[in-house]
């Protein structure tokens, strides 16, 4: 049974909306290959603009942001589900990185404006604040569009996507890229599984669970 207050009712809409974001479909797979071209030709010509496009276009924080939800509240297939998928989308980030920068090598420059070196600290704290952001988004009607500057605060794709292009033929050294897209991805994890824990998450995953 649906819930009747206008608070729960909202997050049994967004909590359903956020699970139905997290599937291997078209739709998640259409964001993601446009957003890797985005992110691979923004690094190919060191553009900052296209940079931040990739970003707000990506959908991977989508699977991590629910791989918290399934912590949250302890739903083993959920979390399978969503590495699942998160991995999946991770390792074609990459692969198509490899395979555009082996046909578009000679639209490199260097890295004036996109670098993904500095402080691993600072990056991490941006990484947990902007994950308690993105959950506290989903779970407040009154914030939900702090999403999308969530999306441009903290970088997934573009590290991943530098990676890749660090392991093609003739690559720069990727660990820095690498090591900040696992760095970011700890970060939103460790903070929406407690934000949405805090927020009774789990009880409302539960009750869609029992409507399916």
């Amino acid at each position: 049974m649906k819930p009747k207050t206008e608070t729960a009712t909202y997050e049994y809409q967004a909590i359903s909306d956020l699970l139905g974001r997290t599937r291997h479909d078209v739709d998640f797979y259409a964001l993601l290959i446009g957003s890797i071209f985005l992110a691979a030709f923004a690094i190919f010509n060191d553009s900052i603009v296209t940079l931040i496009a990739s970003m707000i276009v990506s959908p991977l924080a989508t699977p991590i942001l629910t791989l918290g939800l399934g912590l949250a509240s302890g739903d083993w297939k959920l979390i399978v589900r969503t590495f699942g998928l998160l991995v999946v989308a991770s390792v074609i980030a990459l692969l198509a990185a490899v395979g555009l920068s082996m046909i578009f090598d000679h639209n490199q420059v260097a890295d004036h404006f996109v670098s993904f070196t500095g402080s691993r600290t600072d990056s991490f704290i941006v990484a947990l604040v902007s994950g308690a952001i993105a959950a506290y988004g989903i779970m407040r009607p009154k914030v939900a569009s702090a999403i999308t500057g969530v999306a441009i605060a903290v970088s997934l794709l573009p590290p991943l996507v530098a990676t890749g292009i660090g392991l093609a033929p003739g690559g720069f050294t990727a660990d820095n890229a690498f090591t900040l897209f696992l760095l970011n991805v700890a970060g939103i994890l460790i903070a929406s599984t407690v934000v949405f824990a805090l927020f009774g998450a789990g009880k409302v995953r539960q009750a869609i669970a029992r409507n399916l």
